[in-house]
């Protein structure tokens, strides 16, 4: 039953980004001119703000991509994402083998999306438990200590397509990509 509910999410995101790109393409859009750092970042931040579709992408040991809906804490001024989840989860295995994920936002309202690239690692830290936490949890984790555990990305580089902001791409050229300062200290 677990896994008919996984490939039904799973095909209801893949259908969510057909009908997006194919849209785009029936209507001939085209790439808009290339936006300043901070326009693309100030769009993406509101993007984000307003998805209701958020997604999680893992690899897993098998080399193959996973994607689950989760429930991301608002953004850290310096983009850092942070998640919570169950300390015996699938994607805490593959974090520890492989640390590169994807945050993917969708708002459908304004059409668009923000894919967030990076790499995950997996925070246990009391104080910061304490932080991203929100009280309905603990159904799912009735002994925080033990059972939830925080994923911390630091995104490299994020992907913004937006029909609302008129960031769009053709098949000659890329979608509008912003490249974070990965050498800042943690």
């Amino acid at each position: 039953m677990k896994n008919d509910f996984r490939r039904i999410i799973s095909a209801m995101i893949i259908l969510c980004l057909f009908s997006f790109s194919s849209l785009f393409a029936q209507q001939g859009m085209n790439k808009s001119d290339p936006l300043s750092p901070d326009s693309l970042l100030s769009a993406a931040r509101t993007i984000i703000d307003s998805s209701l579709c958020r997604v999680l992408i893992t690899v897993g040991e098998d080399g193959k991509p996973y994607a689950r809906e989760m429930a991301p804490f608002p953004l850290e001024k310096d983009w850092t994402i942070w998640l919570g989840t169950n300390t015996g989860s699938r994607k805490v295995k593959q974090i520890q083998n492989n640390p590169d994920v994807i945050v993917y936002y969708y708002d459908p309202k304004g059409m668009s999306y923000v894919s967030v690239a990076g790499k995950a690692s997996l925070v246990n830290d009391a104080d910061l438990k304490a932080k991203y936490w929100v009280d309905a949890y603990s159904v799912y984790f009735p002994d925080r200590d033990k059972d939830y555990i925080l994923i911390k990305v630091i995104p490299e580089n994020m992907e913004v397509v937006s029909y609302k902001y008129n960031i769009f791409w053709s098949t000659n050229t890329d979608p509008q990509i912003f490249n974070f300062d990965t050498t800042r200290s943690e």
